[in-house]
């Protein structure tokens, strides 16, 4: 059964949009319920259990209005601030256990929204987007992202550029140089290094001394933990949508982005959990449409599993190039 956009009076359609909301504000929920390390150990291991469990069954998916999207983005970012004062606490481990729970939240469902709200034409969500990525330093994702990333996807400069003898670990430290180098590049030809790199990395330094302000050291290491998982959770994502997919140069241009250029992925669980944003194909054909028009592409490479079991996979280098090798997509050496 293909699934299908359906209102909230759905049961099936509710409960996933519940799912999708538990995911995005789980450091909250256990903050509140005493139990600030369980997020981690949820998101490592309860949600790609949930993935493998739900296997190929193509469940409805919940149309998502976007005022829900942006307070569920809000208090992402919302959670880890508040978090992080609550980490004065805590004893040191349970610290670090903490922050990286609220980074995995930050580097899945709020960089899902963050990345969907980013694209919007609304100057307040793109604001939004902005704000968020800032407490996770990040900021001068948005707009590498759009002018960067979208323009040279599957080419030597994209910062998302791969191959099939990468890791996510050699993958990882080299997106994130260049990631900060285009949005800089890109930053620079268009005047605004300040609000759009310079400014975020400050007002993130800002953060995090008002946090050792009022939540001492353990804050700051919260928030510190935090930026590095969540960065380490985008680099797993990426690496898996784009993994070793190239265009082809032919007589001195690249070729048109086509669905061969990403890896889609249909799985129910990642579908709800990512809002739509799996469906990463139809995104890069048609970069206007917003996350409840974007559809499956049967033609595009598809991983076999979801998000968050292929991140997993993607730790055992060799298993994981197996796997790909095996999907039949012709993968650059």
């Amino acid at each position: 059964m293909e699934n299908s956009r359906a209102s909230l009076t759905n049961p099936m359609a509710f409960g996933g949009a519940a799912l999708a909301i538990f995911f995005a504000w789980l450091p909250a929920v256990f903050l509140v319920l005493g139990h600030p390390a369980w997020p981690l150990f949820i998101g490592l291991f309860v949600l790609p259990l949930l993935e493998w469990m739900v296997g190929d069954y193509q469940g409805p998916i919940p149309y998502w209005n976007f005022w829900a999207l942006r307070v569920i983005l809000a208090g992402i970012a919302l959670q880890g601030l508040v978090g992080a004062y609550f980490a004065q606490h805590y004893a040191w481990w349970l610290v670090i256990l903490a922050g990286a729970g609220s980074g995995y939240a930050a580097g899945g469902s709020g960089n899902a929204l963050g990345h969907e709200l980013g694209h919007s034409r609304a100057l307040w969500d793109r604001r939004l987007a902005k704000w968020f990525f800032t407490t996770v330093c990040f900021g001068h994702y948005t707009q590498e992202h759009g002018a960067g990333h979208h323009v040279l996807v599957g080419t030597p400069k994209d910062s998302l550029y791969s191959y099939l003898s990468d890791t996510l670990s050699s993958f990882s430290h080299r997106n994130m140089i260049k990631q900060l180098r285009l949005g800089i590049e890109i930053a620079t030809v268009r005047g605004n290094l300040w609000s759009e790199v310079y400014g975020p990395i400050f007002f993130y330094v800002l953060i995090n001394l008002v946090i050792g302000y009022l939540a001492g050291w353990k804050g700051m290491l919260f928030l510190t933990v935090q930026t590095v998982v969540m960065y380490l959770v985008d680099a797993s994502i990426t690496f898996i949508q784009h993994f070793a997919l190239h265009r082809k140069e032919i007589d001195g241009r690249f070729e048109r982005i086509g669905p061969q250029h990403t890896w889609d992925c249909r799985n129910w669980v990642t579908t709800l959990v990512s809002f739509n944003n799996c469906r990463h194909v139809d995104h890069h054909i048609n970069p206007g449409k917003d996350l409840n028009g974007l559809e499956p592409v049967p033609e595009a490479p598809q991983l076999p599993y979801g998000y968050a079991v292929m991140g997993t996979l993607a730790n055992f280098p060799s298993v994981f190039r197996r796997i790909m090798e095996n999907t039949g997509a012709q993968l650059a050496r």
